[in-house]
């Protein structure tokens, strides 16, 4: 196959890119090949690429807080590039994956996993440009997969993990909202899974293409996952243990609201791709021993 495969510098991207240049003829660009605000010049230089399999955009504009600030921005790269992605794909004959977030959601379901046919209703800008994408690239390519991700981290870049783990090697107490629940999910394990359905792309029914939930299962708060990650890497390097302090989210002052609750369902995924991540705490534990080593 010949994958076209956008933001290969983000966490996701670099993951993905690792493992499919493995067997497949991977066509990778990053923030230095594409400008992903100018739609024009991005369907110029799509235009000009050889025959391609598959498209994967990984590209995304993930600043949540700073998107208040560049709604313009924000929609440009999550809505109108995709938009642009999705419409080569259709020309060409070839499907396109595409990843969206739990923050199309508003976190007032509780208790509840979210599910696919869960109406979407974004807090904030950087939602509302992400299901602007969703929408765009359903509507412009039928042979689409789109995949919510939740709690994304990795060793790379900037993320949640990297910034606690910047915290224990300075010696200072980061503060960490205890009223938001989430599933994080692994870069790694979940790049695992797009591979996984991939490797099967031949086989997708008419029916199957649209929407899935890619994540683990089990939940827990932003506080309980910085506090298991001292626990678990401060033995690592031989630093003190830190105890993270627990604060609101109206106290935290994060210019941009989040979900209260973003718990999906990834069933679906399952039943139609026969692939289930491990739960939250299964995939950390992996990453601490990839560390490790």
């Amino acid at each position: 196959m010949r994958i076209l495969l956008t933001g290969k510098d983000g966490q996701l991207g670099w993951e993905l890119h690792r493992r499919l240049e493995q067997k497949h003829d991977v066509i990778a660009l990053g923030r230095d090949d594409l400008d992903l605000r100018d739609a024009q010049h991005l369907h110029e230089m799509l235009k000009r690429l050889p025959e391609l399999t598959l498209i994967v955009n990984c590209a995304a504009y993930t600043d949540v807080d700073r998107a208040e600030h560049e709604p313009m921005t924000a929609e440009q790269v999550n809505a109108e590039a995709p938009a642009v992605l999705a419409a080569e794909a259709d020309r060409r004959g070839i499907p396109i994956f595409h990843f969206s977030t739990d923050y199309v959601f508003d976190g007032r379901k509780w208790i509840q996993h979210y599910t696919e046919n869960d109406p979407p209703n974004p807090l904030g800008v950087y939602g509302w440009s992400k299901l602007a994408g969703e929408q765009r690239v359903c509507d412009l390519c039928d042979r689409h997969l789109i995949f919510r991700l939740s709690g994304l981290y990795g060793t790379r870049r900037r993320s949640f993990l990297t910034t606690m783990l910047r915290y224990l090697h300075q010696g200072k107490t980061p503060r960490v909202v205890h009223d938001q629940i989430v599933s994080p999910n692994w870069c790694p394990m979940v790049a695992e899974a797009v591979e996984h359905v991939i490797a099967r792309i031949g086989n997708i029914r008419k029916n199957e293409w649209g929407v899935y939930h890619l994540t683990g299962n089990g939940s827990t708060t932003w506080y309980e996952f910085a506090r298991l990650i001292f626990e678990k890497t401060a033995q690592l390097w031989d630093k003190p243990l830190i105890v993270p302090q627990a604060v609101s989210s109206a106290a935290y002052g994060a210019e941009a609201k989040r979900p209260a609750w973003s718990i999906m369902n990834p069933e679906k995924l399952t039943r139609t791709f026969g692939y289930t991540l491990p739960d939250w705490r299964t995939q950390f534990l992996h990453c601490v021993d990839s560390i490790q080593h």
